[in-house]
C-alpha cells in the first residue's frame, strides 16, 4: 500500500454486519416477548364457547337518567335469558329472545355473555334490534321530507 492511500473493508463486510447485529437483536426481542407472552397466557382463562340453543344473559350497559329517576349503580349489569342461534366468529355470537328465537337481536361478543343457569328469569329490559332503522319509501302526496321553518317555507 502506497503512502497516503487509505484501505477501506470491502462493501460485502460493510452491508452484512449492520444486519446481523439488527438479525440478533430482532432475535432477542422476539425471545423476550415469548417470556412474557409465556408468564401472561398462564393467568389467562380460556373464553367459554356456547352451542346454538344454549341460553345465556346479556351484559347491559345502562347509563343513569337522573330525570327518569335510574341510577347505574342499582340497576342489574346483565339481562336475559336470551338464546344462542349461531357463532359468526371465533368470538362473537348472535342471538335471539326467548319468545321468538326466529328474529335475531343482534351479534355479541363472549365478554358480553354469561351462561344461563336458571331459565325461570324474565328479561327487565328486553333488548332491541340494534342499528339504523330501515328507510320507509315514501307514498304519494306526503311531504318530501325537508325541513321546513316555523311559517312554512322551505
Amino acid at each position: 500500500m502506497a503512502v497516503g492511500q487509505r484501505s477501506y473493508p470491502s462493501s460485502a463486510l460493510l452491508s452484512t454486519q449492520p444486519n446481523a447485529k439488527r438479525q440478533d437483536n430482532r432475535e432477542v426481542v422476539e425471545e423476550q416477548q415469548d417470556s412474557r407472552k409465556f408468564y401472561a397466557d398462564k393467568k389467562r382463562k380460556a373464553a367459554p364457547t356456547y352451542q346454538p340453543g344454549e341460553h345465556v344473559f346479556v351484559a347491559s350497559h345502562p347509563l343513569s337518567n337522573a330525570a327518569q329517576g335510574g341510577s347505574t349503580k342499582l340497576m342489574p349489569r346483565r339481562d336475559g335469558p336470551y338464546v344462542i342461534l349461531t357463532q359468526r366468529s371465533p368470538s362473537s355470537y348472535e342471538i335471539a329472545s326467548l319468545d321468538n328465537p326466529g328474529v335475531p337481536l343482534g351479534v355479541y361478543h363472549t365478554s358480553d355473555l354469561t351462561p344461563c343457569n336458571n331459565d325461570k328469569v324474565k328479561p327487565l329490559i328486553p333488548l332491541r334490534k340494534r342499528g339504523r332503522p330501515p328507510k320507509v319509501p315514501q307514498t304519494p302526496g306526503s311531504s318530501s321530507g325537508r325541513r321546513r321553518n316555523q311559517r312554512g317555507r322551505m
